[in-house]
């Protein structure tokens, strides 16, 4: 049901015109780097894979990994999967698979900034949950925005839009301190019973040793249990993961 806030791509877009929109008024001031292709990986662990604050592994630990290419000119691309759990029972999805691409870079007044694709793919069941998002964000200092756009979102739930900001705190000795949160709004009161909206938060403190990350998230939504499928899910809970990077 969603992209892990490890790798590289933000998620977020209101429609592929504002996102093109977007992106030429940002490219016209750019600055990129223009260095040679080059590969980065990373696997983890979570007690928790959450997603926008839902949980997507029935409250239970995953593990992830995933591969990014950097073609050095701002562009990139990668892929990333994660076990995943939504207790469906003997027609269980297994494992989600992400594939994205995109373009990054700053311009020369310094804002950072991201816009692409990205497609949810899940396998071992045989429901319909494939999806697909754009996504586009812009970053200044330790601010970031986002917003992402999907025509037809998570088990066919219409369209769908985010909005989300997000600021970080270096606390010094590779300590970081991280406040975000999101707006996801459907057109539909599909993926939610009884609503067509809710409002998720994430509270996180990180420690790097070299390649190796820790941290401790506190995750959650305003979703009520009656909202969230009869379950837990959408609960706030702390999560605590460990991400190797190379």
């Amino acid at each position: 049901m969603g992209i892990n806030t490890n790798k590289s791509v933000t998620t977020t877009v209101n429609g592929l015109v504002a996102g093109s929109a977007l992106a030429m008024a940002i490219f016209s001031g750019a600055a990129v780097a223009e260095d040679g292709p080059s590969f980065s990986a990373n696997i983890g662990v979570v007690s928790d894979y959450k997603f926008r604050g839902v949980s997507q592994s029935d409250t239970g630990p995953a593990v992830q990994g995933g591969v990014d290419l950097d073609m050095g000119n701002g562009f990139y691309l990668g892929t990333w999967a994660s076990q995943v759990d939504f207790a469906y029972g003997a027609d269980e999805t297994e494992f989600e698979q992400d594939f994205y691409g995109g373009y990054a870079g700053e311009t020369a007044g310094g804002v950072g900034y991201d816009v692409g694709y990205i497609y949810y793919a899940y396998h071992g069941s045989d429901q319909d949950e494939d999806y697909q998002e754009i996504y586009g964000s812009l970053s200044f200092g330790d601010l970031s925005l986002g917003f992402a756009y999907s025509d037809d979102y998570w088990y066919q739930a219409g369209e769908f839009y985010y909005l989300n900001a997000g600021y970080s705190f270096d606390l010094g000795n590779d300590i970081a301190l991280g406040l975000s949160a999101g707006l996801n709004l459907f057109d539909e009161e599909i993926f939610l019973d009884g609503s067509d909206s809710y409002i998720d938060y994430n509270v996180s403190l990180s420690k790097e040793f070299g390649g190796l990350a820790l941290s401790a998230s506190l995750i959650g939504t305003d979703a009520s249990k009656a909202e969230c499928y009869g379950t837990d899910w959408c609960e706030a809970t702390i999560v605590a993961g460990a991400t190797y990077s190379w």
